[in-house]
């Protein structure tokens, strides 16, 4: 496996480390709770110098069982066989074939630390670390407190590291090796993080800005989804009175305008985590869209039928909506007050659903789609259909929030980015309350 010159650095950092340590037999030393381990951290830009990453000794602190890798809020499983059924971006409905492989860590001890004694380990290690780190923020940045989140989703969360995939192929089932990506499944809540690629600087896997991205999408279902997994699934006799319900089940999941805003919030959840403008740059400097960076090249609504502009698909709303977010948090100089303003944010997306259902959202809002009452999502953005959703979830959005300077540039942000088409001037009353 290759892995570009910085991350082979920082591996062989660790393996010289364990090198020094280990015997022959590579028996493991007893570790008392909590465990200590070195991992791949990254360290957020500073005054001083830019973003970095190293290994570095850390606390687990909600690791449970280091044989099994389970822990208070996560439930970590090396491998297995995983059945996807259909995927939508970084979101993937799927089920377990086989059983996965519980324990399989190579490491040693010295006074008492884990130190990883092959690349698998560092980076499960690793990537268990960085769903502490953005857990570790919930409470500050949602104002949810992380007891009740496991408690809404019968907890803990299930994390599948480098499992074995399956995808059937008419009658044959392919094996596939999935590159580049995490995902996360919102009818299982379940988070995978896929086999590391050779074109990936730091793993996916262990890279905390694609896993707090990743559990920003767990957020989204428990605030605008209210804890529900959304799926649309229907049959042929019910299609036409989908038509004529704007609020059927499972709509928002098949939507393409919300499937984009979902991404943007999770973007958004990521730079509050990490403070970083770009998700992927890390893993991948060279094929990192810029289009996707919070702070890349502009565009506007109206030019998301151009792939040249934009190639992202949904993704290029959510950037949309996570630059109009990030606007506003840049206004916030000290931590206390940009965690107040994405508390705020979340409190917005909780309180969307039901604003939807009020004027002037509602009365914006179309009807369904043919293909969005079959759930089918469409691969192509409309200008006007697309336009109405988010003109619609933008109002129902914004509504949530006070009178006042925030509101007025949110509101400001929103109209440069979205444009008549994306935010009309139905939608735009709000603002003016």
């Amino acid at each position: 496996m290759k892995f570009n010159c910085h991350f082979k650095t920082l591996l062989l950092s660790a393996c010289f480390s364990s090198t020094l340590l280990t015997s022959c037999d590579g028996e493991q030393s007893k570790v008392n709770k909590p465990y200590r381990a070195e991992i791949l951290k990254f360290v957020p830009s500073s005054t001083t110098s830019g973003e970095s990453w190293v290994v570095a000794e850390q606390e687990l602190a909600t690791l449970e069982n280091l044989d099994t890798l389970e822990g208070s809020f996560f439930s970590m499983t090396l491998g297995g066989l995983i059945k996807i059924n259909s995927n939508i971006g970084s979101l993937i409905d799927a089920s377990s074939n086989s059983s996965p492989v519980r324990a399989n860590l190579r490491y040693t001890t010295k006074n008492g630390v884990i130190v990883p004694r092959d690349t698998s380990t560092l980076l499960a290690l690793s990537s268990y670390f960085a769903f502490e780190q953005t857990l570790a923020v919930l409470q500050e940045s949602t104002g949810i407190d992380p007891n009740e989140l496991k408690k809404n989703i019968n907890g803990p969360y299930r994390i599948y590291f480098e499992p074995s995939l399956t995808e059937k192929v008419e009658n044959e089932s392919a094996f596939l090796t999935p590159k580049l990506n995490a995902a996360f499944n919102p009818e299982s809540n379940d988070f995978y993080l896929f086999r590391r690629s050779e074109l990936e600087s730091i793993p996916f896997s262990a890279n905390i800005k694609v896993i707090s991205h990743e559990f920003g999408h767990a957020l989204f279902k428990n605030s605008f989804n209210a804890n529900s997994a959304e799926i649309c699934r229907t049959s042929e006799e019910e299609i036409n009175a989908r038509m004529a319900d704007k609020f059927f089940s499972g709509r928002w999941s098949n939507e393409y305008a919300i499937s984009g805003i979902n991404e943007g919030f999770s973007d958004f959840n990521s730079y509050i985590v990490t403070s970083s403008t770009n998700v992927f740059t890390d893993s991948l400097p060279r094929f990192s869209s810029e289009s996707r960076s919070l702070t890349g090249p502009a565009f506007v609504f109206s030019q998301l039928t151009n792939d040249i502009v934009c190639s992202g698909r949904f993704y290029c709303i959510g950037t949309l909506f996570a630059r109009a977010l990030y606007g506003v948090a840049q206004s916030y100089k000290n931590r206390s007050d940009l965690m107040a303003f994405s508390r705020r944010v979340y409190t917005a997306l909780e309180k969307s659903r039901e604003n939807l259902r009020a004027s002037p959202a509602k009365d914006i809002l179309p009807m369904p789609s043919k293909e969005a009452a079959t759930c089918i999502r469409r691969s192509k953005l409309s200008l006007s259909y697309d336009g109405a959703i988010t003109s619609a979830f933008l109002a129902a959005f914004l509504q949530s929030f006070s009178a006042g300077e925030e509101k007025k540039n949110l509101c400001e942000n929103l109209r440069n980015l979205f444009g008549n088409y994306g935010f009309s001037q139905e939608a735009r009353i709000v603002c003016e309350s």
